[in-house]
């Protein structure tokens, strides 16, 4: 075609139009021009290829470049701070300096030419604004989840001290066995929970890199039936622990450990009566941890909901709707996944799949 021969002896002429027509939008001078043009001229390549390739096919009017840079340009202003609509301004610029440059040229594009150059840019828009949103996204979540594991990590130093000067109260006699002191132990412990809850969160999410460590299912298992066991008592339920198979596992243990607490801990306070069931077994390089519960089974739509932050099933309970979600976060943070099966009329049962090295020793049962 032979607009593509135009753009392709003058690419350096389009990119100068470009410069001009962007000027005063931008300031030229705060900017290197080598990240001013950036990837530009390689798209300005990829619409000469389409050109050269002759006219889109019926079933597709709008044909556009296969864009590689595109995507690249997006990531690359958000880190110079240009605004959205500047990108897509961009764009439209760099659709009229490639027709201003084929009309000074003599060049006359045919409809089959302006189609592909407006479709062109048009997927060039898209890739970019689609990866800019992305990368923007992605770093105000960051900075939402330091901004909380902030607040969170400020807040455990005076709840430390005020939960041991209550300790220290109650155990010298000092405070009244009254019901508002009881209110007051659990609110100090819901309080220290939640602060907890909030670092798990803000560091499972953040993408940080994992302080691995060694461990056993045995381990992770004794320490979440420790935690759970007093509320297990007091709501008459029974735990029943069994591992098979053990193996050295290489993960974040206060993720994991949390997650499986979490699971164990929900499932303990949504079971009356009963038994709650915490199985464990390595096999064909995944570990599985199952938990299983008498709940009563869940109503049809509620098992998608159940791993959303601040959801709860049971609005008599207590809590802020977190375990599960910082079940969720721990999980996929080690490349796992975790999924619940319902059990209806019966309860729940949520398992949750690790991979594991494949130098992990299987141990002795």
């Amino acid at each position: 075609m032979h607009l593509a021969n135009v753009l392709t002896t003058k690419r350096d002429e389009v990119m100068a139009r470009w410069k001009d027509i962007v000027r005063g939008t931008l300031d030229m001078h705060a900017i290197p021009t080598v990240e001013l043009v950036d990837h530009l001229p390689q798209f300005v390549d990829e619409i000469i290829a389409v050109l050269q390739a002759g006219p889109p096919p019926p079933d597709d009017p709008l044909a556009a470049a296969e864009t590689s840079t595109a995507a690249e340009h997006g990531t690359q202003r958000l880190r110079l701070g240009f605004s959205l609509d500047a990108v897509v301004r961009e764009y439209g610029a760099l659709f009229d300096a490639l027709v201003a440059t084929a009309a000074a040229a003599g060049a006359q594009p045919d409809p089959a030419e302006l189609q592909i150059l407006f479709g062109s840019i048009i997927t060039g828009i898209a890739h970019a604004v689609s990866e800019y949103t992305f990368q923007r996204d992605a770093e105000l979540r960051r900075q939402g989840n330091e901004h909380f594991a902030f607040i969170a990590h400020e807040l455990r130093n005076p709840l430390a001290s005020a939960s041991m000067a209550f300790q220290q109260l109650k155990e010298s006699g000092s405070l009244p066995d009254q019901r508002a002191v009881a209110i007051l132990e659990r609110g100090l412990h819901r309080t220290a929970e939640l602060v907890d809850q909030t670092l798990h969160t803000a560091r499972a999410a953040s993408g940080i890199e994992l302080q691995r460590r060694p461990t056993t299912l045995a381990a992770l298992f004794a320490d979440a039936e420790l935690g759970a066991l007093p509320e297990a008592q007091a709501r008459g339920v029974q735990l029943r622990v069994e591992v098979s198979g053990d193996a050295a596992l290489d993960l974040d243990v206060r993720l994991i450990g949390s997650a499986i607490s979490n699971l164990l801990r929900n499932a303990v306070r949504y079971t009356h009566g009963g038994v709650v069931e915490l199985r464990g077994r390595v096999a064909n390089g995944r570990a599985t941890v199952e938990v299983e519960d008498c709940c009563g089974g869940l109503e049809p739509g509620k098992v998608e909901a159940l791993f959303a932050p601040f959801v709860r099933i049971d609005q008599q309970q207590s809590g802020f709707g977190l375990g599960l979600a910082i079940a969720k976060q721990a999980v996929e943070a080690h490349d796992g996944t975790i999924r619940v099966q319902n059990l209806p009329a019966k309860g729940c049962v949520f398992i949750l799949e690790l991979p594991v090295a494949a130098s992990a020793a299987t141990l002795p049962r």
